[in-house]
């Protein structure tokens, strides 16, 4: 049995596979098959993530390419991947930073044509997103024009392999 030092009290802890519900990017995103360190001291469980850009970069592909209309998590989280302060990304959009702060926060809907331009912005602004413009184009006629309840992103993190559940 493999064990790793308990990253909260630093007993020793086993290593265990399993599904791992990771909510620290804000979103509902499940890692798959992923090692983890349970602790029987503290009862704590922490995910070993291998690749963490290869992570943000694997949810950031999923939410620009999905046929939903996006989420103000989502918003927060594409701003947040290609590091533009609320700020700043609201002068790139063209949009007052209230405005954005009330989207993000879901107490504004976000509209078709904002929906599409944070998916155009964020796309050019991030090295790691630019080879999917063509996939963006393909899927633009599919985006739905309202919201509805958004499904959970599962991702295997060995392989990066994803998809909405």
């Amino acid at each position: 049995m493999k064990t790793e030092p308990c990253p909260n009290c630093g007993n020793s802890a086993r290593v265990a596979r399993g599904n791992y519900r990771f909510e620290e990017f804000g979103l509902p995103v499940e890692l798959m098959r992923i090692e983890m360190i349970k602790c029987s001291h503290c009862g704590s469980v922490d995910p070993i993530i291998p690749n963490m850009d290869g992570l943000m970069t694997a949810v950031a592909l999923e939410v620009i390419c999905s046929t939903s209309l996006l989420h103000g998590e989502e918003i927060r989280f594409l701003r947040k991947c290609i590091g533009k302060s609320a700020q700043e990304f609201s002068r790139l959009l063209h949009v007052d930073h209230t405005h954005l702060s009330k989207v993000e926060n879901n107490r504004r809907e976000v509209g078709p044509r904002l929906d599409k331009l944070v998916r155009f912005v964020v796309i050019n602004l991030s090295p790691d997103l630019k080879d999917v413009i063509d996939r963006l184009l393909e899927q633009l006629p599919n985006i739905e024009d309202s919201c509805y309840t958004r499904p959970e992103i599962q991702i295997d993190p060995s392989t990066l392999q994803r998809e909405y559940a």
